[in-house]
């Protein structure tokens, strides 16, 4: 009964808000009852992941708004503020779907068990890879990809563990530097006021960056060594599927751009809009197959509960940015720190993403850090760009899912491979994240 009430709230929920972006009349009232409804169905019962930070927000904020006597303008205007991203995260599971209806993940899997023995050629494709699943199926993408290496590679290589954890790690976390439907991408260009146009071609020259650092490390480490034994090549078809997901990204992106130019709805708008679109030919392309259950008992059964955990964890997070602007607390502080913007100065773009690591390292997520920081530096008069500061915002992200031993993807990965997520933070990640870190805020701050 709980998962049905849960799947129809949010499909409520989601509707809701996609009506409310493209009509002209407003139908936000009706999606935060929607999302009230996820929040107090799904809280009681969240992960053990998001368990902690979700009630701390909601109990924080909801004593916070009951103190102050809020009004339900208020509490509705919090639902409304991270509901966006619940609901992205919720159209993202239709690409998820569609990639694994059509059996991608096999054919990348098929890819990855291919014939080639350079080290460095393996370590590139996995890196690679991780980056363009990373995009459609978030840490779902780390379990396929280890999956279909690790059996292979343990018994052919001397450190795979460290192998596997830095290949996947720094083609994952690059990607949340510029994918559209990235929570932290979306979140950093609402904060400080970006269009899609100015903020892709430099985020994506980032992200690029950071795969070419990934290239260049992984030549100076494997350069001339080979694994042991000989695997079958991959049948073409199985490459020719992983060019399709290739394709489609770039479908995504350029959708996105032509919507925005053309000036039709807002941001969130253009992406659930042309998500859905692409979703939705994707699987028809696919055409009928009998033996698998239909598409949507598919999507409501197994997909859409998926979302139950992080739905909550965002809904309780903007009951707590209710508070904090209702409370006065966050004026308060931005008047603070504006008193002291001279000592900070040009200081904050190499500053910025250290602040946002340091954070994570003490167990607050990402997605906090940018709510609490930016709208502040928002407000503060400082000598660099919107721009600056929200790709500075983005790379403090990507650098702390790599280096925080709480991330989503060093406990991943720590379960898969057993090893301890200090190890793999410091011993995989760290030598990749601090040159990272330092070539990429050089052209942060040389782009003005």
């Amino acid at each position: 009964m709980r998962k049905t009430i849960s799947n129809v709230s949010m499909s409520a929920m989601v509707l809701l808000y996609l009506l409310d972006v493209l009509l002209p009349f407003s139908l936000s009232s009706a999606a935060s009852v929607a999302a009230a409804v996820v929040l107090a169905v799904n809280l009681p019962f969240i992960g053990k992941t998001f368990r902690l930070p979700a009630w701390a927000f909601f109990l924080i904020g909801a004593g916070v708004l009951l103190a102050c006597r809020a009004p339900l303008g208020q509490w509705s205007q919090g639902l409304q503020s991270m509901m966006k991203t619940a609901v992205i995260l919720i159209v993202m599971q239709s690409l998820s779907l569609a990639m694994g209806r059509g059996g991608y993940e096999a054919a990348v899997a098929e890819c990855l068990r291919s014939g080639t023995k350079s080290l460095v050629s393996l370590f590139c494709l996995v890196m690679l890879l991780a980056h363009l699943l990373a995009s459609i199926m978030s840490l779902g993408s780390v379990v396929v990809i280890l999956a279909a290496i690790s059996p292979a590679l343990s018994s052919r290589l001397t450190g795979s563990h460290r192998f596997m954890a830095s290949s996947v790690s720094w083609g994952y976390c690059t990607l949340f530097l510029w994918a559209p439907g990235t929570v932290t991408v979306l979140m950093s260009m609402q904060i400080f006021g970006l269009s899609w146009q100015s903020y892709f071609p430099p985020a994506f020259a980032l992200s690029t960056l950071g795969l070419a650092l990934g290239v260049g490390i992984s030549f100076l480490r494997f350069h001339g060594q080979t694994l042991l034994g000989n695997h079958p090549p991959a049948a073409p078809a199985a490459w020719k599927q992983v060019k399709r997901l290739i394709l489609i990204l770039i479908v995504i992106v350029a959708a996105i751009t032509i919507l925005e130019r053309l000036g039709f709805s807002t941001s969130t708008g253009r992406l659930l809009i042309t998500i859905l679109i692409v979703a939705a030919v994707w699987l028809l392309a696919q055409g009928r197959v009998p033996e698998m259950p239909s598409v949507f008992q598919l999507w409501w059964q197994d997909y859409l509960p998926r979302n139950q955990d992080l739905s909550a964890f965002f809904l309780s997070m903007g009951v707590f940015s209710a508070a904090i602007q209702y409370s006065g607390f966050a004026v308060r502080l931005t008047d603070f720190c504006a008193a002291r913007q001279d000592l900070l100065g040009s200081l904050v773009l190499p500053l910025l993403p250290m602040s946002i690591v340091a954070f994570s390292l003490v167990g607050l997520h990402p997605f906090v850090s940018v709510l609490m920081v930016g709208p502040i530096l928002a407000e503060m008069i400082l000598p660099v760009s919107s721009l600056q500061l929200g790709l500075a915002m983005s790379l403090g992200c990507c650098l702390s899912y790599m280096l925080s031993p709480f991330a989503g993807l060093i406990l991943t990965l720590s379960q898969e491979l057993r090893e301890s997520p200090a190890r793999i933070c410091l011993r995989a990640n760290l030598p990749f994240a601090i040159p990272y870190y330092l070539l990429a805020t050089l052209v942060i701050i040389l782009i003005d």
